[in-house]
């Protein structure tokens, strides 16, 4: 124990008297610490090689008749939806479609009017006013009570002449049922017009009118 103090003490002594001894020791060390971690990693990649080397891998098959052709690119599938115009309340041969043959802008006259020379009430300066004298509610479908329903709006499409007098009405609303057209079509017999007007002339229209049957105050 003696011998190993006298040694480190002889050391330090000698350190102290050398300083260039000790920047040697030090080169020396760091040198090899870096010789070993370099070293070390070459081994270990050396080893990640021949693992890979040593692996094997199984081809596999693969039959593109068992994926669905919609997967791959195709244009098949297996449940083809044909496109189909949707309205509200219509059913799927549209027979309760609403019928707007009369007011298809594309059949218009160059002057704006229908088929008859009725000028579509929009083109007017003032559209036909009807004038209901009566209670709506005489008209109110038994159908309709019966199944509960308390208020439903028809649409007419009607004629007015110059006097006011109705020339023809129709049902362009799509279908209620429960008797509301049967009812429509005979209170617009009851209804009373005031002509509409262009540049303050009573003119013959065509015009939009809508009926609301209710049984509510």
């Amino acid at each position: 124990m003696n011998r190993f103090a006298e040694l480190l003490e002889s050391f330090k002594k000698s350190i102290k008297q050398n300083k260039e001894r000790l920047f040697h020791i030090c080169l020396i060390g760091s040198l090899f610490v870096h010789t070993a971690t370099y070293a070390g990693y070459k081994i270990s990649q050396l080893r990640g090689d021949e693992v890979i080397e040593e692996s094997n891998f199984e081809d596999v098959d693969v039959s593109f008749e068992e994926i669905p052709p919609e997967l791959i690119g195709g244009t098949s599938s297996p449940a083809p939806i044909e496109k189909q115009e949707w309205v509200e309340g219509s059913n799927k041969d549209k027979a309760d479609e609403p019928d707007n043959s009369d007011i298809n802008p594309n059949q218009l006259s160059g002057n704006g009017t229908d088929k008859d020379g009725y000028l579509f009430s929009f083109n007017g300066d003032k559209m036909p006013t009807a004038i209901i004298d009566f209670d709506l509610k005489e008209y109110f479908p038994p159908q309709a009570k019966a199944a509960n329903i308390v208020e439903k709006q028809v649409v007419l499409l009607v004629q007015v002449n110059e006097d006011g007098s109705l020339q023809s009405a129709k049902i362009v609303s799509g279908r209620a049922g429960y008797g509301f057209e049967e009812a429509a079509m005979k209170l617009i017999k009851r209804v009373r017009f005031s002509p509409g007007y262009v540049q303050g002339h009573p003119k013959k229209m065509a015009h939009r009118l809508p009926i609301l049957f209710s049984l509510e105050d």
